[in-house]
């Protein structure tokens, strides 16, 4: 695993130096879903269950506590900062045991689902799993959207003859540790293969894939309910092939967009203009510092666009 700066623009130097390398032997590290970032800190949650989390900065790699075993290897995790207790927390969802109920032609999967709780810091003693309620509705196996004092999770609603007919965005509070459920955005009812969930200025994000070629960002003004309104409507230079993420950048109205995590984008929301920041696969020079240069070209890499910003937080708890 190579973690490389992004803090190129146009015309700047496109070479990537690595900070941070991390070999496992004798095996590899596991599948993993897309990792997680807050104040620093990096967490990789891998589908198996295992958890590693590594501040680059520092140097520290950690391997945290398994939490409850799930039967499926469909689970997410999610990571962030708890403003109420000043403490960085970690959840995750599981899932117990399901069971098909047959009604005519039709079948249904009820499921029995956990959630659980980690907060770092403290002694070792303390660093251990902890059950909250149960959520209202089975969470998707899809990246949780992390905020100050709250986690986002899309969860199951319906489904009919085996497709899913609507979702519900699910949210965790930090302060109570409950749960509220919430609608998806005008826009479409459930979260689709090619729509992303994800963090924007503070405030939760919707990217609609209405086409391969074209995307609609909503967000949402947080509060008791969440109340969705359509941000912009963007036509991408490129077609995407699977995913868009959105990602806030340091000046206002202007956001960046990776598309399929090869192309990065920075997007003028006020009048919808893009500009190319850098084509990673073709374009990036990766510098491993000991005078091995490459670049990715066609290698199976995997890229993902984190706000990064250095920080000192200690992973480990005290002995």
């Amino acid at each position: 695993m190579v973690l490389v700066p992004r803090h190129f623009h146009p015309g700047q130097s496109k070479v990537a130096e690595l900070i941070f390398i991390k070999k496992f032997s004798p095996y590899s590290i596991p599948m993993f879903s897309i990792p997680l970032h807050c104040d620093g800190l990096i967490l990789i949650p891998c589908i198996t269950g295992e958890m590693f989390m590594c501040n680059p900065a520092t140097r520290e790699f950690v391997e945290l506590p398994l939490g409850t075993r799930s039967i499926g290897l469909d689970h997410r995790t999610a990571f962030g900062f708890d403003p109420w207790s000043g403490t960085y927390k970690v959840a995750r969802h599981f899932v117990r045991s399901y069971r098909d109920i047959y009604h005519g032609d039709d079948t249904i999967r009820e499921y029995s689902c956990g959630h659980e709780i980690m907060t770092l810091g403290g002694t070792k003693e303390d660093w251990e799993w902890k059950a909250t309620m149960d959520p209202p509705y089975p969470i998707k196996a899809r990246t949780p959207i992390c905020l100050p004092g709250f986690f986002y999770w899309s969860a199951l609603h319906s489904m009919a003859h085996g497709k899913v007919i609507s979702d519900v965005i699910i949210r965790f509070s930090l302060l109570d540790e409950t749960f509220t459920v919430h609608p998806n955005p005008p826009c479409r009812g459930y979260l689709s293969d090619n729509d992303t969930l994800c963090a924007l200025g503070g405030k939760l994000c919707y990217v609609l894939s209405v086409t391969p070629s074209e995307i609609a960002i909503w967000l949402a003004e947080d509060g008791p309910n969440l109340s969705w309104s359509l941000c912009h409507r963007v036509t991408l230079p490129i077609p995407r092939w699977a995913l868009v993420f959105a990602c806030a950048s340091s000046e206002p109205d202007k956001i960046f967009l990776s598309v399929d995590g090869c192309y990065v984008l920075k997007c003028n929301l006020c009048d919808g203009s893009l500009g190319e920041i850098i084509n990673i696969p073709c374009d990036v020079l990766y510098d491993l510092r000991n005078g091995t240069k490459f670049k990715a070209g066609a290698r199976p890499l995997a890229h993902y666009m984190v706000p990064f910003v250095e920080s000192l937080v200690r992973i480990r708890p005290l002995e």
